[in-house]
């Protein structure tokens, strides 16, 4: 699955968490039997709860992204180097044996 695919993926789990948490909260605190100073104020609290809440796991996806990232570009990075350091003894191989066919022709 491509890192774009998981990610979308992350990011709808999220959303629907997030969403649905927010519309739960608000509900209880609408029926609950409450004055209504006291419910602004639950209701509030609720909002700077789940902003909290939005913020550190923003922060969160965001660290994930990055480690997800950094993890591609290495893994990227190492197969270069591999196909660097082939394609360096395939070089040499072919000089060597076109070194070679050389010293025979010139013997002939």
């Amino acid at each position: 699955m491509s890192y774009k695919h998981e990610h979308n993926k992350l990011q709808t789990f999220i959303l629907g968490t997030l969403l649905g948490g927010a519309v739960g909260a608000a509900i209880a605190l609408l029926y609950a039997p409450k004055k209504g100073v006291r419910l602004r104020k639950d209701i509030s609290s609720g909002v700077s709860d789940i902003s909290n809440d939005l913020n550190r796991l923003a922060k969160k996806a965001k660290k994930t992204g990055v480690r997800l990232v950094q993890g591609k570009i290495e893994a990227g990075d190492e197969v270069l180097h591999q196909t660097y350091d082939k394609a360096e003894r395939l070089i040499g191989e072919a000089v060597k044996y076109i070194s070679d066919v050389k010293d025979r022709v010139t013997m002939h």
